[in-house]
């Protein structure tokens, strides 16, 4: 067993600094004395006993997130040995301690570890101890006695882990984490504090969770917001991504995700402009003049007198198409066909005339 959890204390806390010029997010696990004093020594890259530090690239919280809803087993494994602690007879004769230990064994030190995880196992370690040390206070010669009051400590902790994993179980079954969700339904105090340091650098600053992994996930939904980025769901596939406020993407960075949003995007369009004749060929004609035009893309020049010829064309063919409505008369909207039709005739003629030209 490592210092961290010999020194575990009744309140389990998390520190998280984001540098988004570095690009990095550090962790730090430990008590929120212990903290405090890290915090006022400077937070330095060496930490005393009794505390963790972690760091990755900034946004991979949400990766972590991703990985307990995805991969069954990194959840499923704290929770067996959760059941396995909500003993009431392994309390009174001490056999608990094995189990402890085993906990602890899941705590992973490197740098780059999943932090979600890592704090889960943290927190209910801490809150154990916690009852088990308020049990041994008051032990007595009484079996019935002991334990019943076995029963009531194993209550409490089952409750504090029943609150650290039911937003990840909930959102196992819906296949979705949705972060929004889990902070709006918390009915507890976000218990927090804030460190501000002013270095060579610029300034600093460390937000501590104190007992809740809820609160950390809005401390640093707030700290991305602050940042110009929104911690949201993928169209697509539902998970956990990190994007742009100012150029919000729908879909996360994965290949597939936005190949099928560009799919669905351009039938959905498809289908609207295919209950609308008129609509449907001023589409075709603005989708093969797009083809003509790309391949004019690497010479401006010529792209520039494309362009101006297309403007033209486009204005005329606009102004008919406000005048049509689908009960105008089949005269008209062949008129319409057929000036679409000529349009892109003469601008493909133009766009090879042009690439033979250059």
């Amino acid at each position: 067993m490592n210092d961290l959890f010999e020194k575990c204390g009744e309140i389990a806390s998390v520190g998280v600094i984001v540098d988004f010029s570095e690009d990095v997010e550090t962790y730090i696990v430990g008590t929120p004395a212990d903290i405090k004093k890290w915090a006022y020594s400077g937070c330095p890259q060496k930490t005393a006993k009794g505390l963790m530090r972690h760091s990755n690239k900034a946004g991979n919280l949400v990766k972590d997130i991703n990985r307990l809803i995805k991969v069954n087993y990194e959840l499923n494994e704290i929770v067996e040995i959760c059941k396995k602690l909500c003993n009431a007879d392994m309390l009174c004769d001490g056999c608990c301690v094995s189990v402890l230990d085993e906990l602890s064994q899941y705590y992973d030190n490197s740098e780059y570890a999943n932090i979600i995880k890592n704090y889960m196992i943290y927190f209910l370690y801490s809150k154990f101890r916690m009852y088990q040390r308020d049990f041994n206070k008051k032990i007595g010669l009484s079996v019935k006695g002991n334990h019943d009051r076995a029963e009531k400590y194993i209550s409490l902790f089952k409750a504090e882990s029943d609150r650290i994993f039911n937003p990840f179980i909930s959102a196992r079954s819906e296949k979705k984490f949705d972060i929004a969700k889990v902070i709006r339904n918390s009915n507890s105090v976000f218990d927090s504090s804030v460190y501000k340091l002013h270095t060579e650098n610029g300034n600093k600053k460390l937000y501590v969770s104190n007992d809740s992994i809820v609160t950390l996930l809005d401390i640093y939904v707030d700290v991305m917001s602050a940042a110009g980025r929104i911690v949201t769901n993928c169209e697509n596939c539902d998970q956990l991504m990190i994007t742009n406020r100012a150029n919000a993407s729908l879909t996360c960075g994965r290949t597939t995700c936005k190949k099928e949003r560009l799919y669905k995007a351009n039938d959905d369009y498809k289908k609207r402009a295919m209950a609308d004749p008129i609509r449907e060929v001023y589409l075709n004609f603005d989708n093969k003049c797009r083809s003509y035009r790309k391949k004019l893309s690497d010479s401006p020049e010529l792209l520039e007198k494309y362009n101006t010829a297309f403007d033209g064309f486009r204005e005329k063919i606009r102004a008919v198409k406000k005048g049509l409505t689908s009960r105008s008369s089949a005269d008209d909207i062949d008129r319409y066909n057929q000036m679409c039709f000529d349009a892109c005739q003469d601008l493909q003629d133009l766009a090879k005339d042009l690439k033979r030209a250059k």
